[in-house]
């Protein structure tokens, strides 16, 4: 079954600026899952050392997605904003665990 909703987490890369994303959600076309790892490079940088604007690259099966992505802060959450090329491709909100972001994403399936 396909879920309408993915999970992201993002750690502090070694460089600054820098966000290393793990993420799954569900292949639309499969059984089974997507797994994928990814970097952040912040663009444009925000309040804090999670929010601002980044450039991002997801690797899955050989394949690089680069997208870009906006973190904004309300509060104890997290707005964000995934886009291709200016054009919204997903939204979702996550919160601080640790020293992660962690995040819920809804899909376009």
């Amino acid at each position: 079954m396909v879920h309408p909703f993915g999970l992201v987490t993002y750690r502090q890369g070694k460089d600054e600026g820098t966000l290393i994303a793990e993420w799954i959600n569900d292949d639309p076309n499969s059984l089974d899952s997507e797994i994928g790892i990814g970097m952040a490079k912040i663009a444009k940088a925000g309040s804090d050392h999670f929010e601002g604007e980044y450039n991002v690259e997801y690797w899955l099966a050989g394949k690089v997605i680069k997208l870009e992505l906006s973190i904004k802060r309300n509060g104890p959450i997290y707005d964000m904003v995934w886009a291709e090329n200016g054009a919204t491709t997903n939204t979702g909100y996550g919160f601080i665990s640790g020293d992660m972001l962690v995040a819920g994403f809804e899909r376009k399936v």
